[in-house]
């Protein structure tokens, strides 16, 4: 029994088929059914049943799997350990913020952190609506700070720590609203109109609903200046966060909208989250260190 057998055994545990899982691991379904084969055979038991249209494991399989995927984290732990050690600091580090999420009172600790190391290549990126996340799932960056909700613990690839707030308002253009015919006073008016919504699927998750009313008319953006634009443009109503809004609020370019039975605003919680099987090199252990201590 051997690493690469139980890396196949993890990609069939994620397929709907040997095919697919074939696909991942850029091998030939023959080459990975023999090799689920030679598995079994070492084990002296069954894996995988077969018989469904859907591969599932038996009861002596996922057991067997559950304690794979123990083996499986480490592995993935003493491959991030070794590649650290060789190299000391980190060559670069790269960051992703949600663009929800107002960086103002997180940017002194970065750049504490690139006094200290200067010679590491800082690598920050902004991302709208859970993309930052999903880069960090994907181990495309090292770090992100983003908005956090309990139902992404259920994800379980993520360590997060709380360091701050965000708020998010419903708003329009003054010009939007004088399509309504009396006053706004509940939320089943806006139900009526366009509503500018986030077009971003990040962790096969569905952002939109998070929010507390969906409109059946919809107007998708893909960042948050898009989502400005729109609003200014008098295309539809929209949630965003207050700091990327201030202004035009503060002119009356905008309007935050507060009709009945609805939320003044969302608050949440704003958290700074590493992979879970990604060890944190020098550069960024000081980050962290100086973000939660802060």
């Amino acid at each position: 029994m051997n690493l690469t057998q139980l890396y196949i055994l993890d990609a069939v545990a994620g397929s709907e088929s040997l095919l697919q899982a074939a696909i991942k691991l850029h091998k030939t379904q023959p080459a990975l059914s023999m090799a689920l084969k030679k598995l079994e055979q070492e084990c002296g038991f069954t894996i995988v049943d077969r018989s469904h249209y859907r591969l599932q494991f038996t009861e002596a399989g996922r057991r067997f799997y559950q304690q794979a995927q123990q083996l499986l984290h480490q592995s993935a732990q003493l491959k991030s350990l070794a590649q650290h050690l060789s190299r000391g600091a980190e060559a670069s580090l790269a960051l992703a913020f949600d663009e929800a999420v107002d960086l103002a009172p997180f940017l002194p600790a970065i750049r504490q952190a690139q006094h200290q190391f200067p010679h590491t290549e800082l690598l920050l990126s902004c991302d709208y609506r859970l993309q930052a996340l999903e880069k960090l799932k994907n181990q495309q960056v090292d770090l992100a700070i983003s908005p956090w909700y309990p139902v992404f613990i259920s994800l379980g690839d993520f360590e997060s720590v709380a360091i701050g707030s965000f708020d998010v308002l419903c708003v329009a253009s003054p010009e939007f609203l004088q399509q309504l015919t009396e006053p706004l006073t509940h939320q089943t008016q806006l139900a009526e109109l366009p509503q500018l919504v986030a077009n971003s699927e990040a962790l096969d998750f569905d952002s939109g609903k998070l929010l507390p009313l969906q409109s059946a008319r919809r107007v998708k953006v893909n960042n948050s200046l898009c989502m400005k634009q729109a609003l200014l443009a008098h295309l539809g109503w929209g949630m965003v966060a207050r700091h990327q809004v201030a202004t035009e609020l503060a002119t009356g370019a905008l309007v935050q909208l507060k009709p009945k039975e609805f939320p003044k605003f969302i608050q949440g919680e704003v958290h700074l989250v590493r992979h879970k099987d990604q060890l944190l090199g020098p550069v960024a252990k000081a980050i962290w260190q100086q973000l939660t201590a802060s």
